[in-house]
């Protein structure tokens, strides 16, 4: 015997709108719908808070990864390992590794990786996303969909990091043919890191699409065959940029009369810059670099309120440099190779637009990413109907 209703939210990261256009087999039958929507500024550190919570980063507390605060990092004992040799550890599984086992002996729950941050500098650094953001309570501020559900006491399904996208769609099978579940929310990585590693223009991208428009349409079968009615909705945190050049702005900076954690503190993200001043001669001699930069621009408070970054604080950086689309800050605190495919540029660049599509029909008061949350809070009560 069918079930009633189903909810399915299935999340492929980076499929942006540009990426949809151009791959327009993607569900094509099944469609009603299909909505170009503006991202967050930032990564899905804070795109992802966004469209579970409905609200920007300034208000859920969640933005980049790392912030400034020496005196509540958790793992200062880090500051040994840099004696060891950079080549060693530098190496992406040497970090990886360390990631996990920081997240044993602290008990965090959410996604943690070191990246690329130098040793010596991480004390300086406190981490963003302790907790795991797809649970009820996840969030740093305020509540998100899972609260929602959990309170309306529905059954919900989510993904769990580290599978990959073939074992996060075969656990949401297994729990559609169970039948005991209303809603789902599945987050699949797979196109994002292809993208990063060969851009968008690369042949394997139409290939993984496919892929993607495959299975789903056996899970979407699954699911018609196990529930009487299965609205179902595909959407993204951000789209991709071809990433033509890069700049090493970290070089540039420590040519400058300072001392990095005496003057100034820094982190170098991809695609941006963050910078916290120690005197007034750091944030003098910084500033007036970076006002004559020909690789990006400072964002003035009133921007960073507008794109829903802006902390009283401060504790994500006293200055926000934003790389021009397409240029890399190349070697940074995120990786020290060249990315073909990047995100996290400003939103209005036209490959950073997200979508959402769906077997509902369009909706018009759908602008921003955040504004999947009312789609997910009017499935919920057409759920408790």
């Amino acid at each position: 015997m069918k079930k009633e209703k189903l909810a399915l939210f299935l999340f492929i990261d980076a499929f942006g709108w540009e990426i949809l256009k151009k791959h327009s087999f993607f569900l094509a039958d099944k469609l009603k719908s299909k909505q170009k929507l503006e991202t967050v500024f930032g990564y899905s550190s804070a795109c992802d808070p966004s469209i579970i919570s409905g609200r920007s980063p300034s208000e859920h507390g969640h933005w980049n990864s790392f912030y400034y605060a020496p005196k509540t990092c958790p793992y200062k004992w880090l500051k040994y390992l840099r004696f060891m040799p950079e080549k060693i550890m530098n190496h992406h599984r040497v970090r990886s590794k360390l990631s996990s086992w920081i997240k044993k002996i602290h008990g965090f729950t959410g996604y943690f990786m070191l990246y690329n941050v130098p040793f010596k500098y991480l004390p300086l650094f406190d981490y963003a996303e302790k907790n795991r953001i797809w649970e009820p309570g996840g969030l740093n501020q305020g509540e998100n969909i899972f609260d929602q559900l959990s309170k309306n006491n529905l059954s919900f399904h989510t993904h769990h990091y580290g599978q990959s996208d073939e074992v996060k769609i075969s656990k949401l099978e297994e729990k559609i043919k169970s039948k005991n579940i209303d809603f789902a929310y599945v987050s699949m990585g797979g196109l994002d890191s292809l993208m990063h590693s060969v851009g968008t223009q690369d042949e394997k991208v139409e290939k993984k699409v496919r892929w993607y428009d495959q299975r789903l349409r056996e899970t979407l079968e699954l699911a018609e065959q196990n529930y009487e009615d299965v609205k179902f909705h595909v959407f993204t945190d951000h789209g991709m940029h071809d990433t033509k050049s890069t700049y090493d702005l970290q070089a540039e900076i420590a040519k400058l009369d300072l001392i990095y954690n005496e003057d100034y503190v820094a982190v170098y993200d991809s695609t941006m810059a963050r910078f916290w001043y120690l005197n007034q001669k750091g944030k003098e001699t910084i500033q007036s670099f970076l006002q004559d930069s020909a690789h990006g621009r400072t964002l003035s408070d009133d921007e960073l309120k507008d794109l829903g970054v802006y902390f009283e604080d401060r504790k994500f950086g006293e200055e926000i440099f934003m790389m021009n689309s397409g240029e890399q800050i190349c070697p940074s605190y995120m990786g020290e190779k060249f990315t073909p495919g990047l995100h996290g540029y400003h939103p209005s660049d036209a490959d950073s637009y997200a979508q959402i599509c769906g077997n509902s029909e369009p909706r018009d008061d759908l602008k921003s990413i955040k504004d999947i949350y009312k789609v997910m809070m009017d499935q919920m009560h057409w759920l408790m109907k």
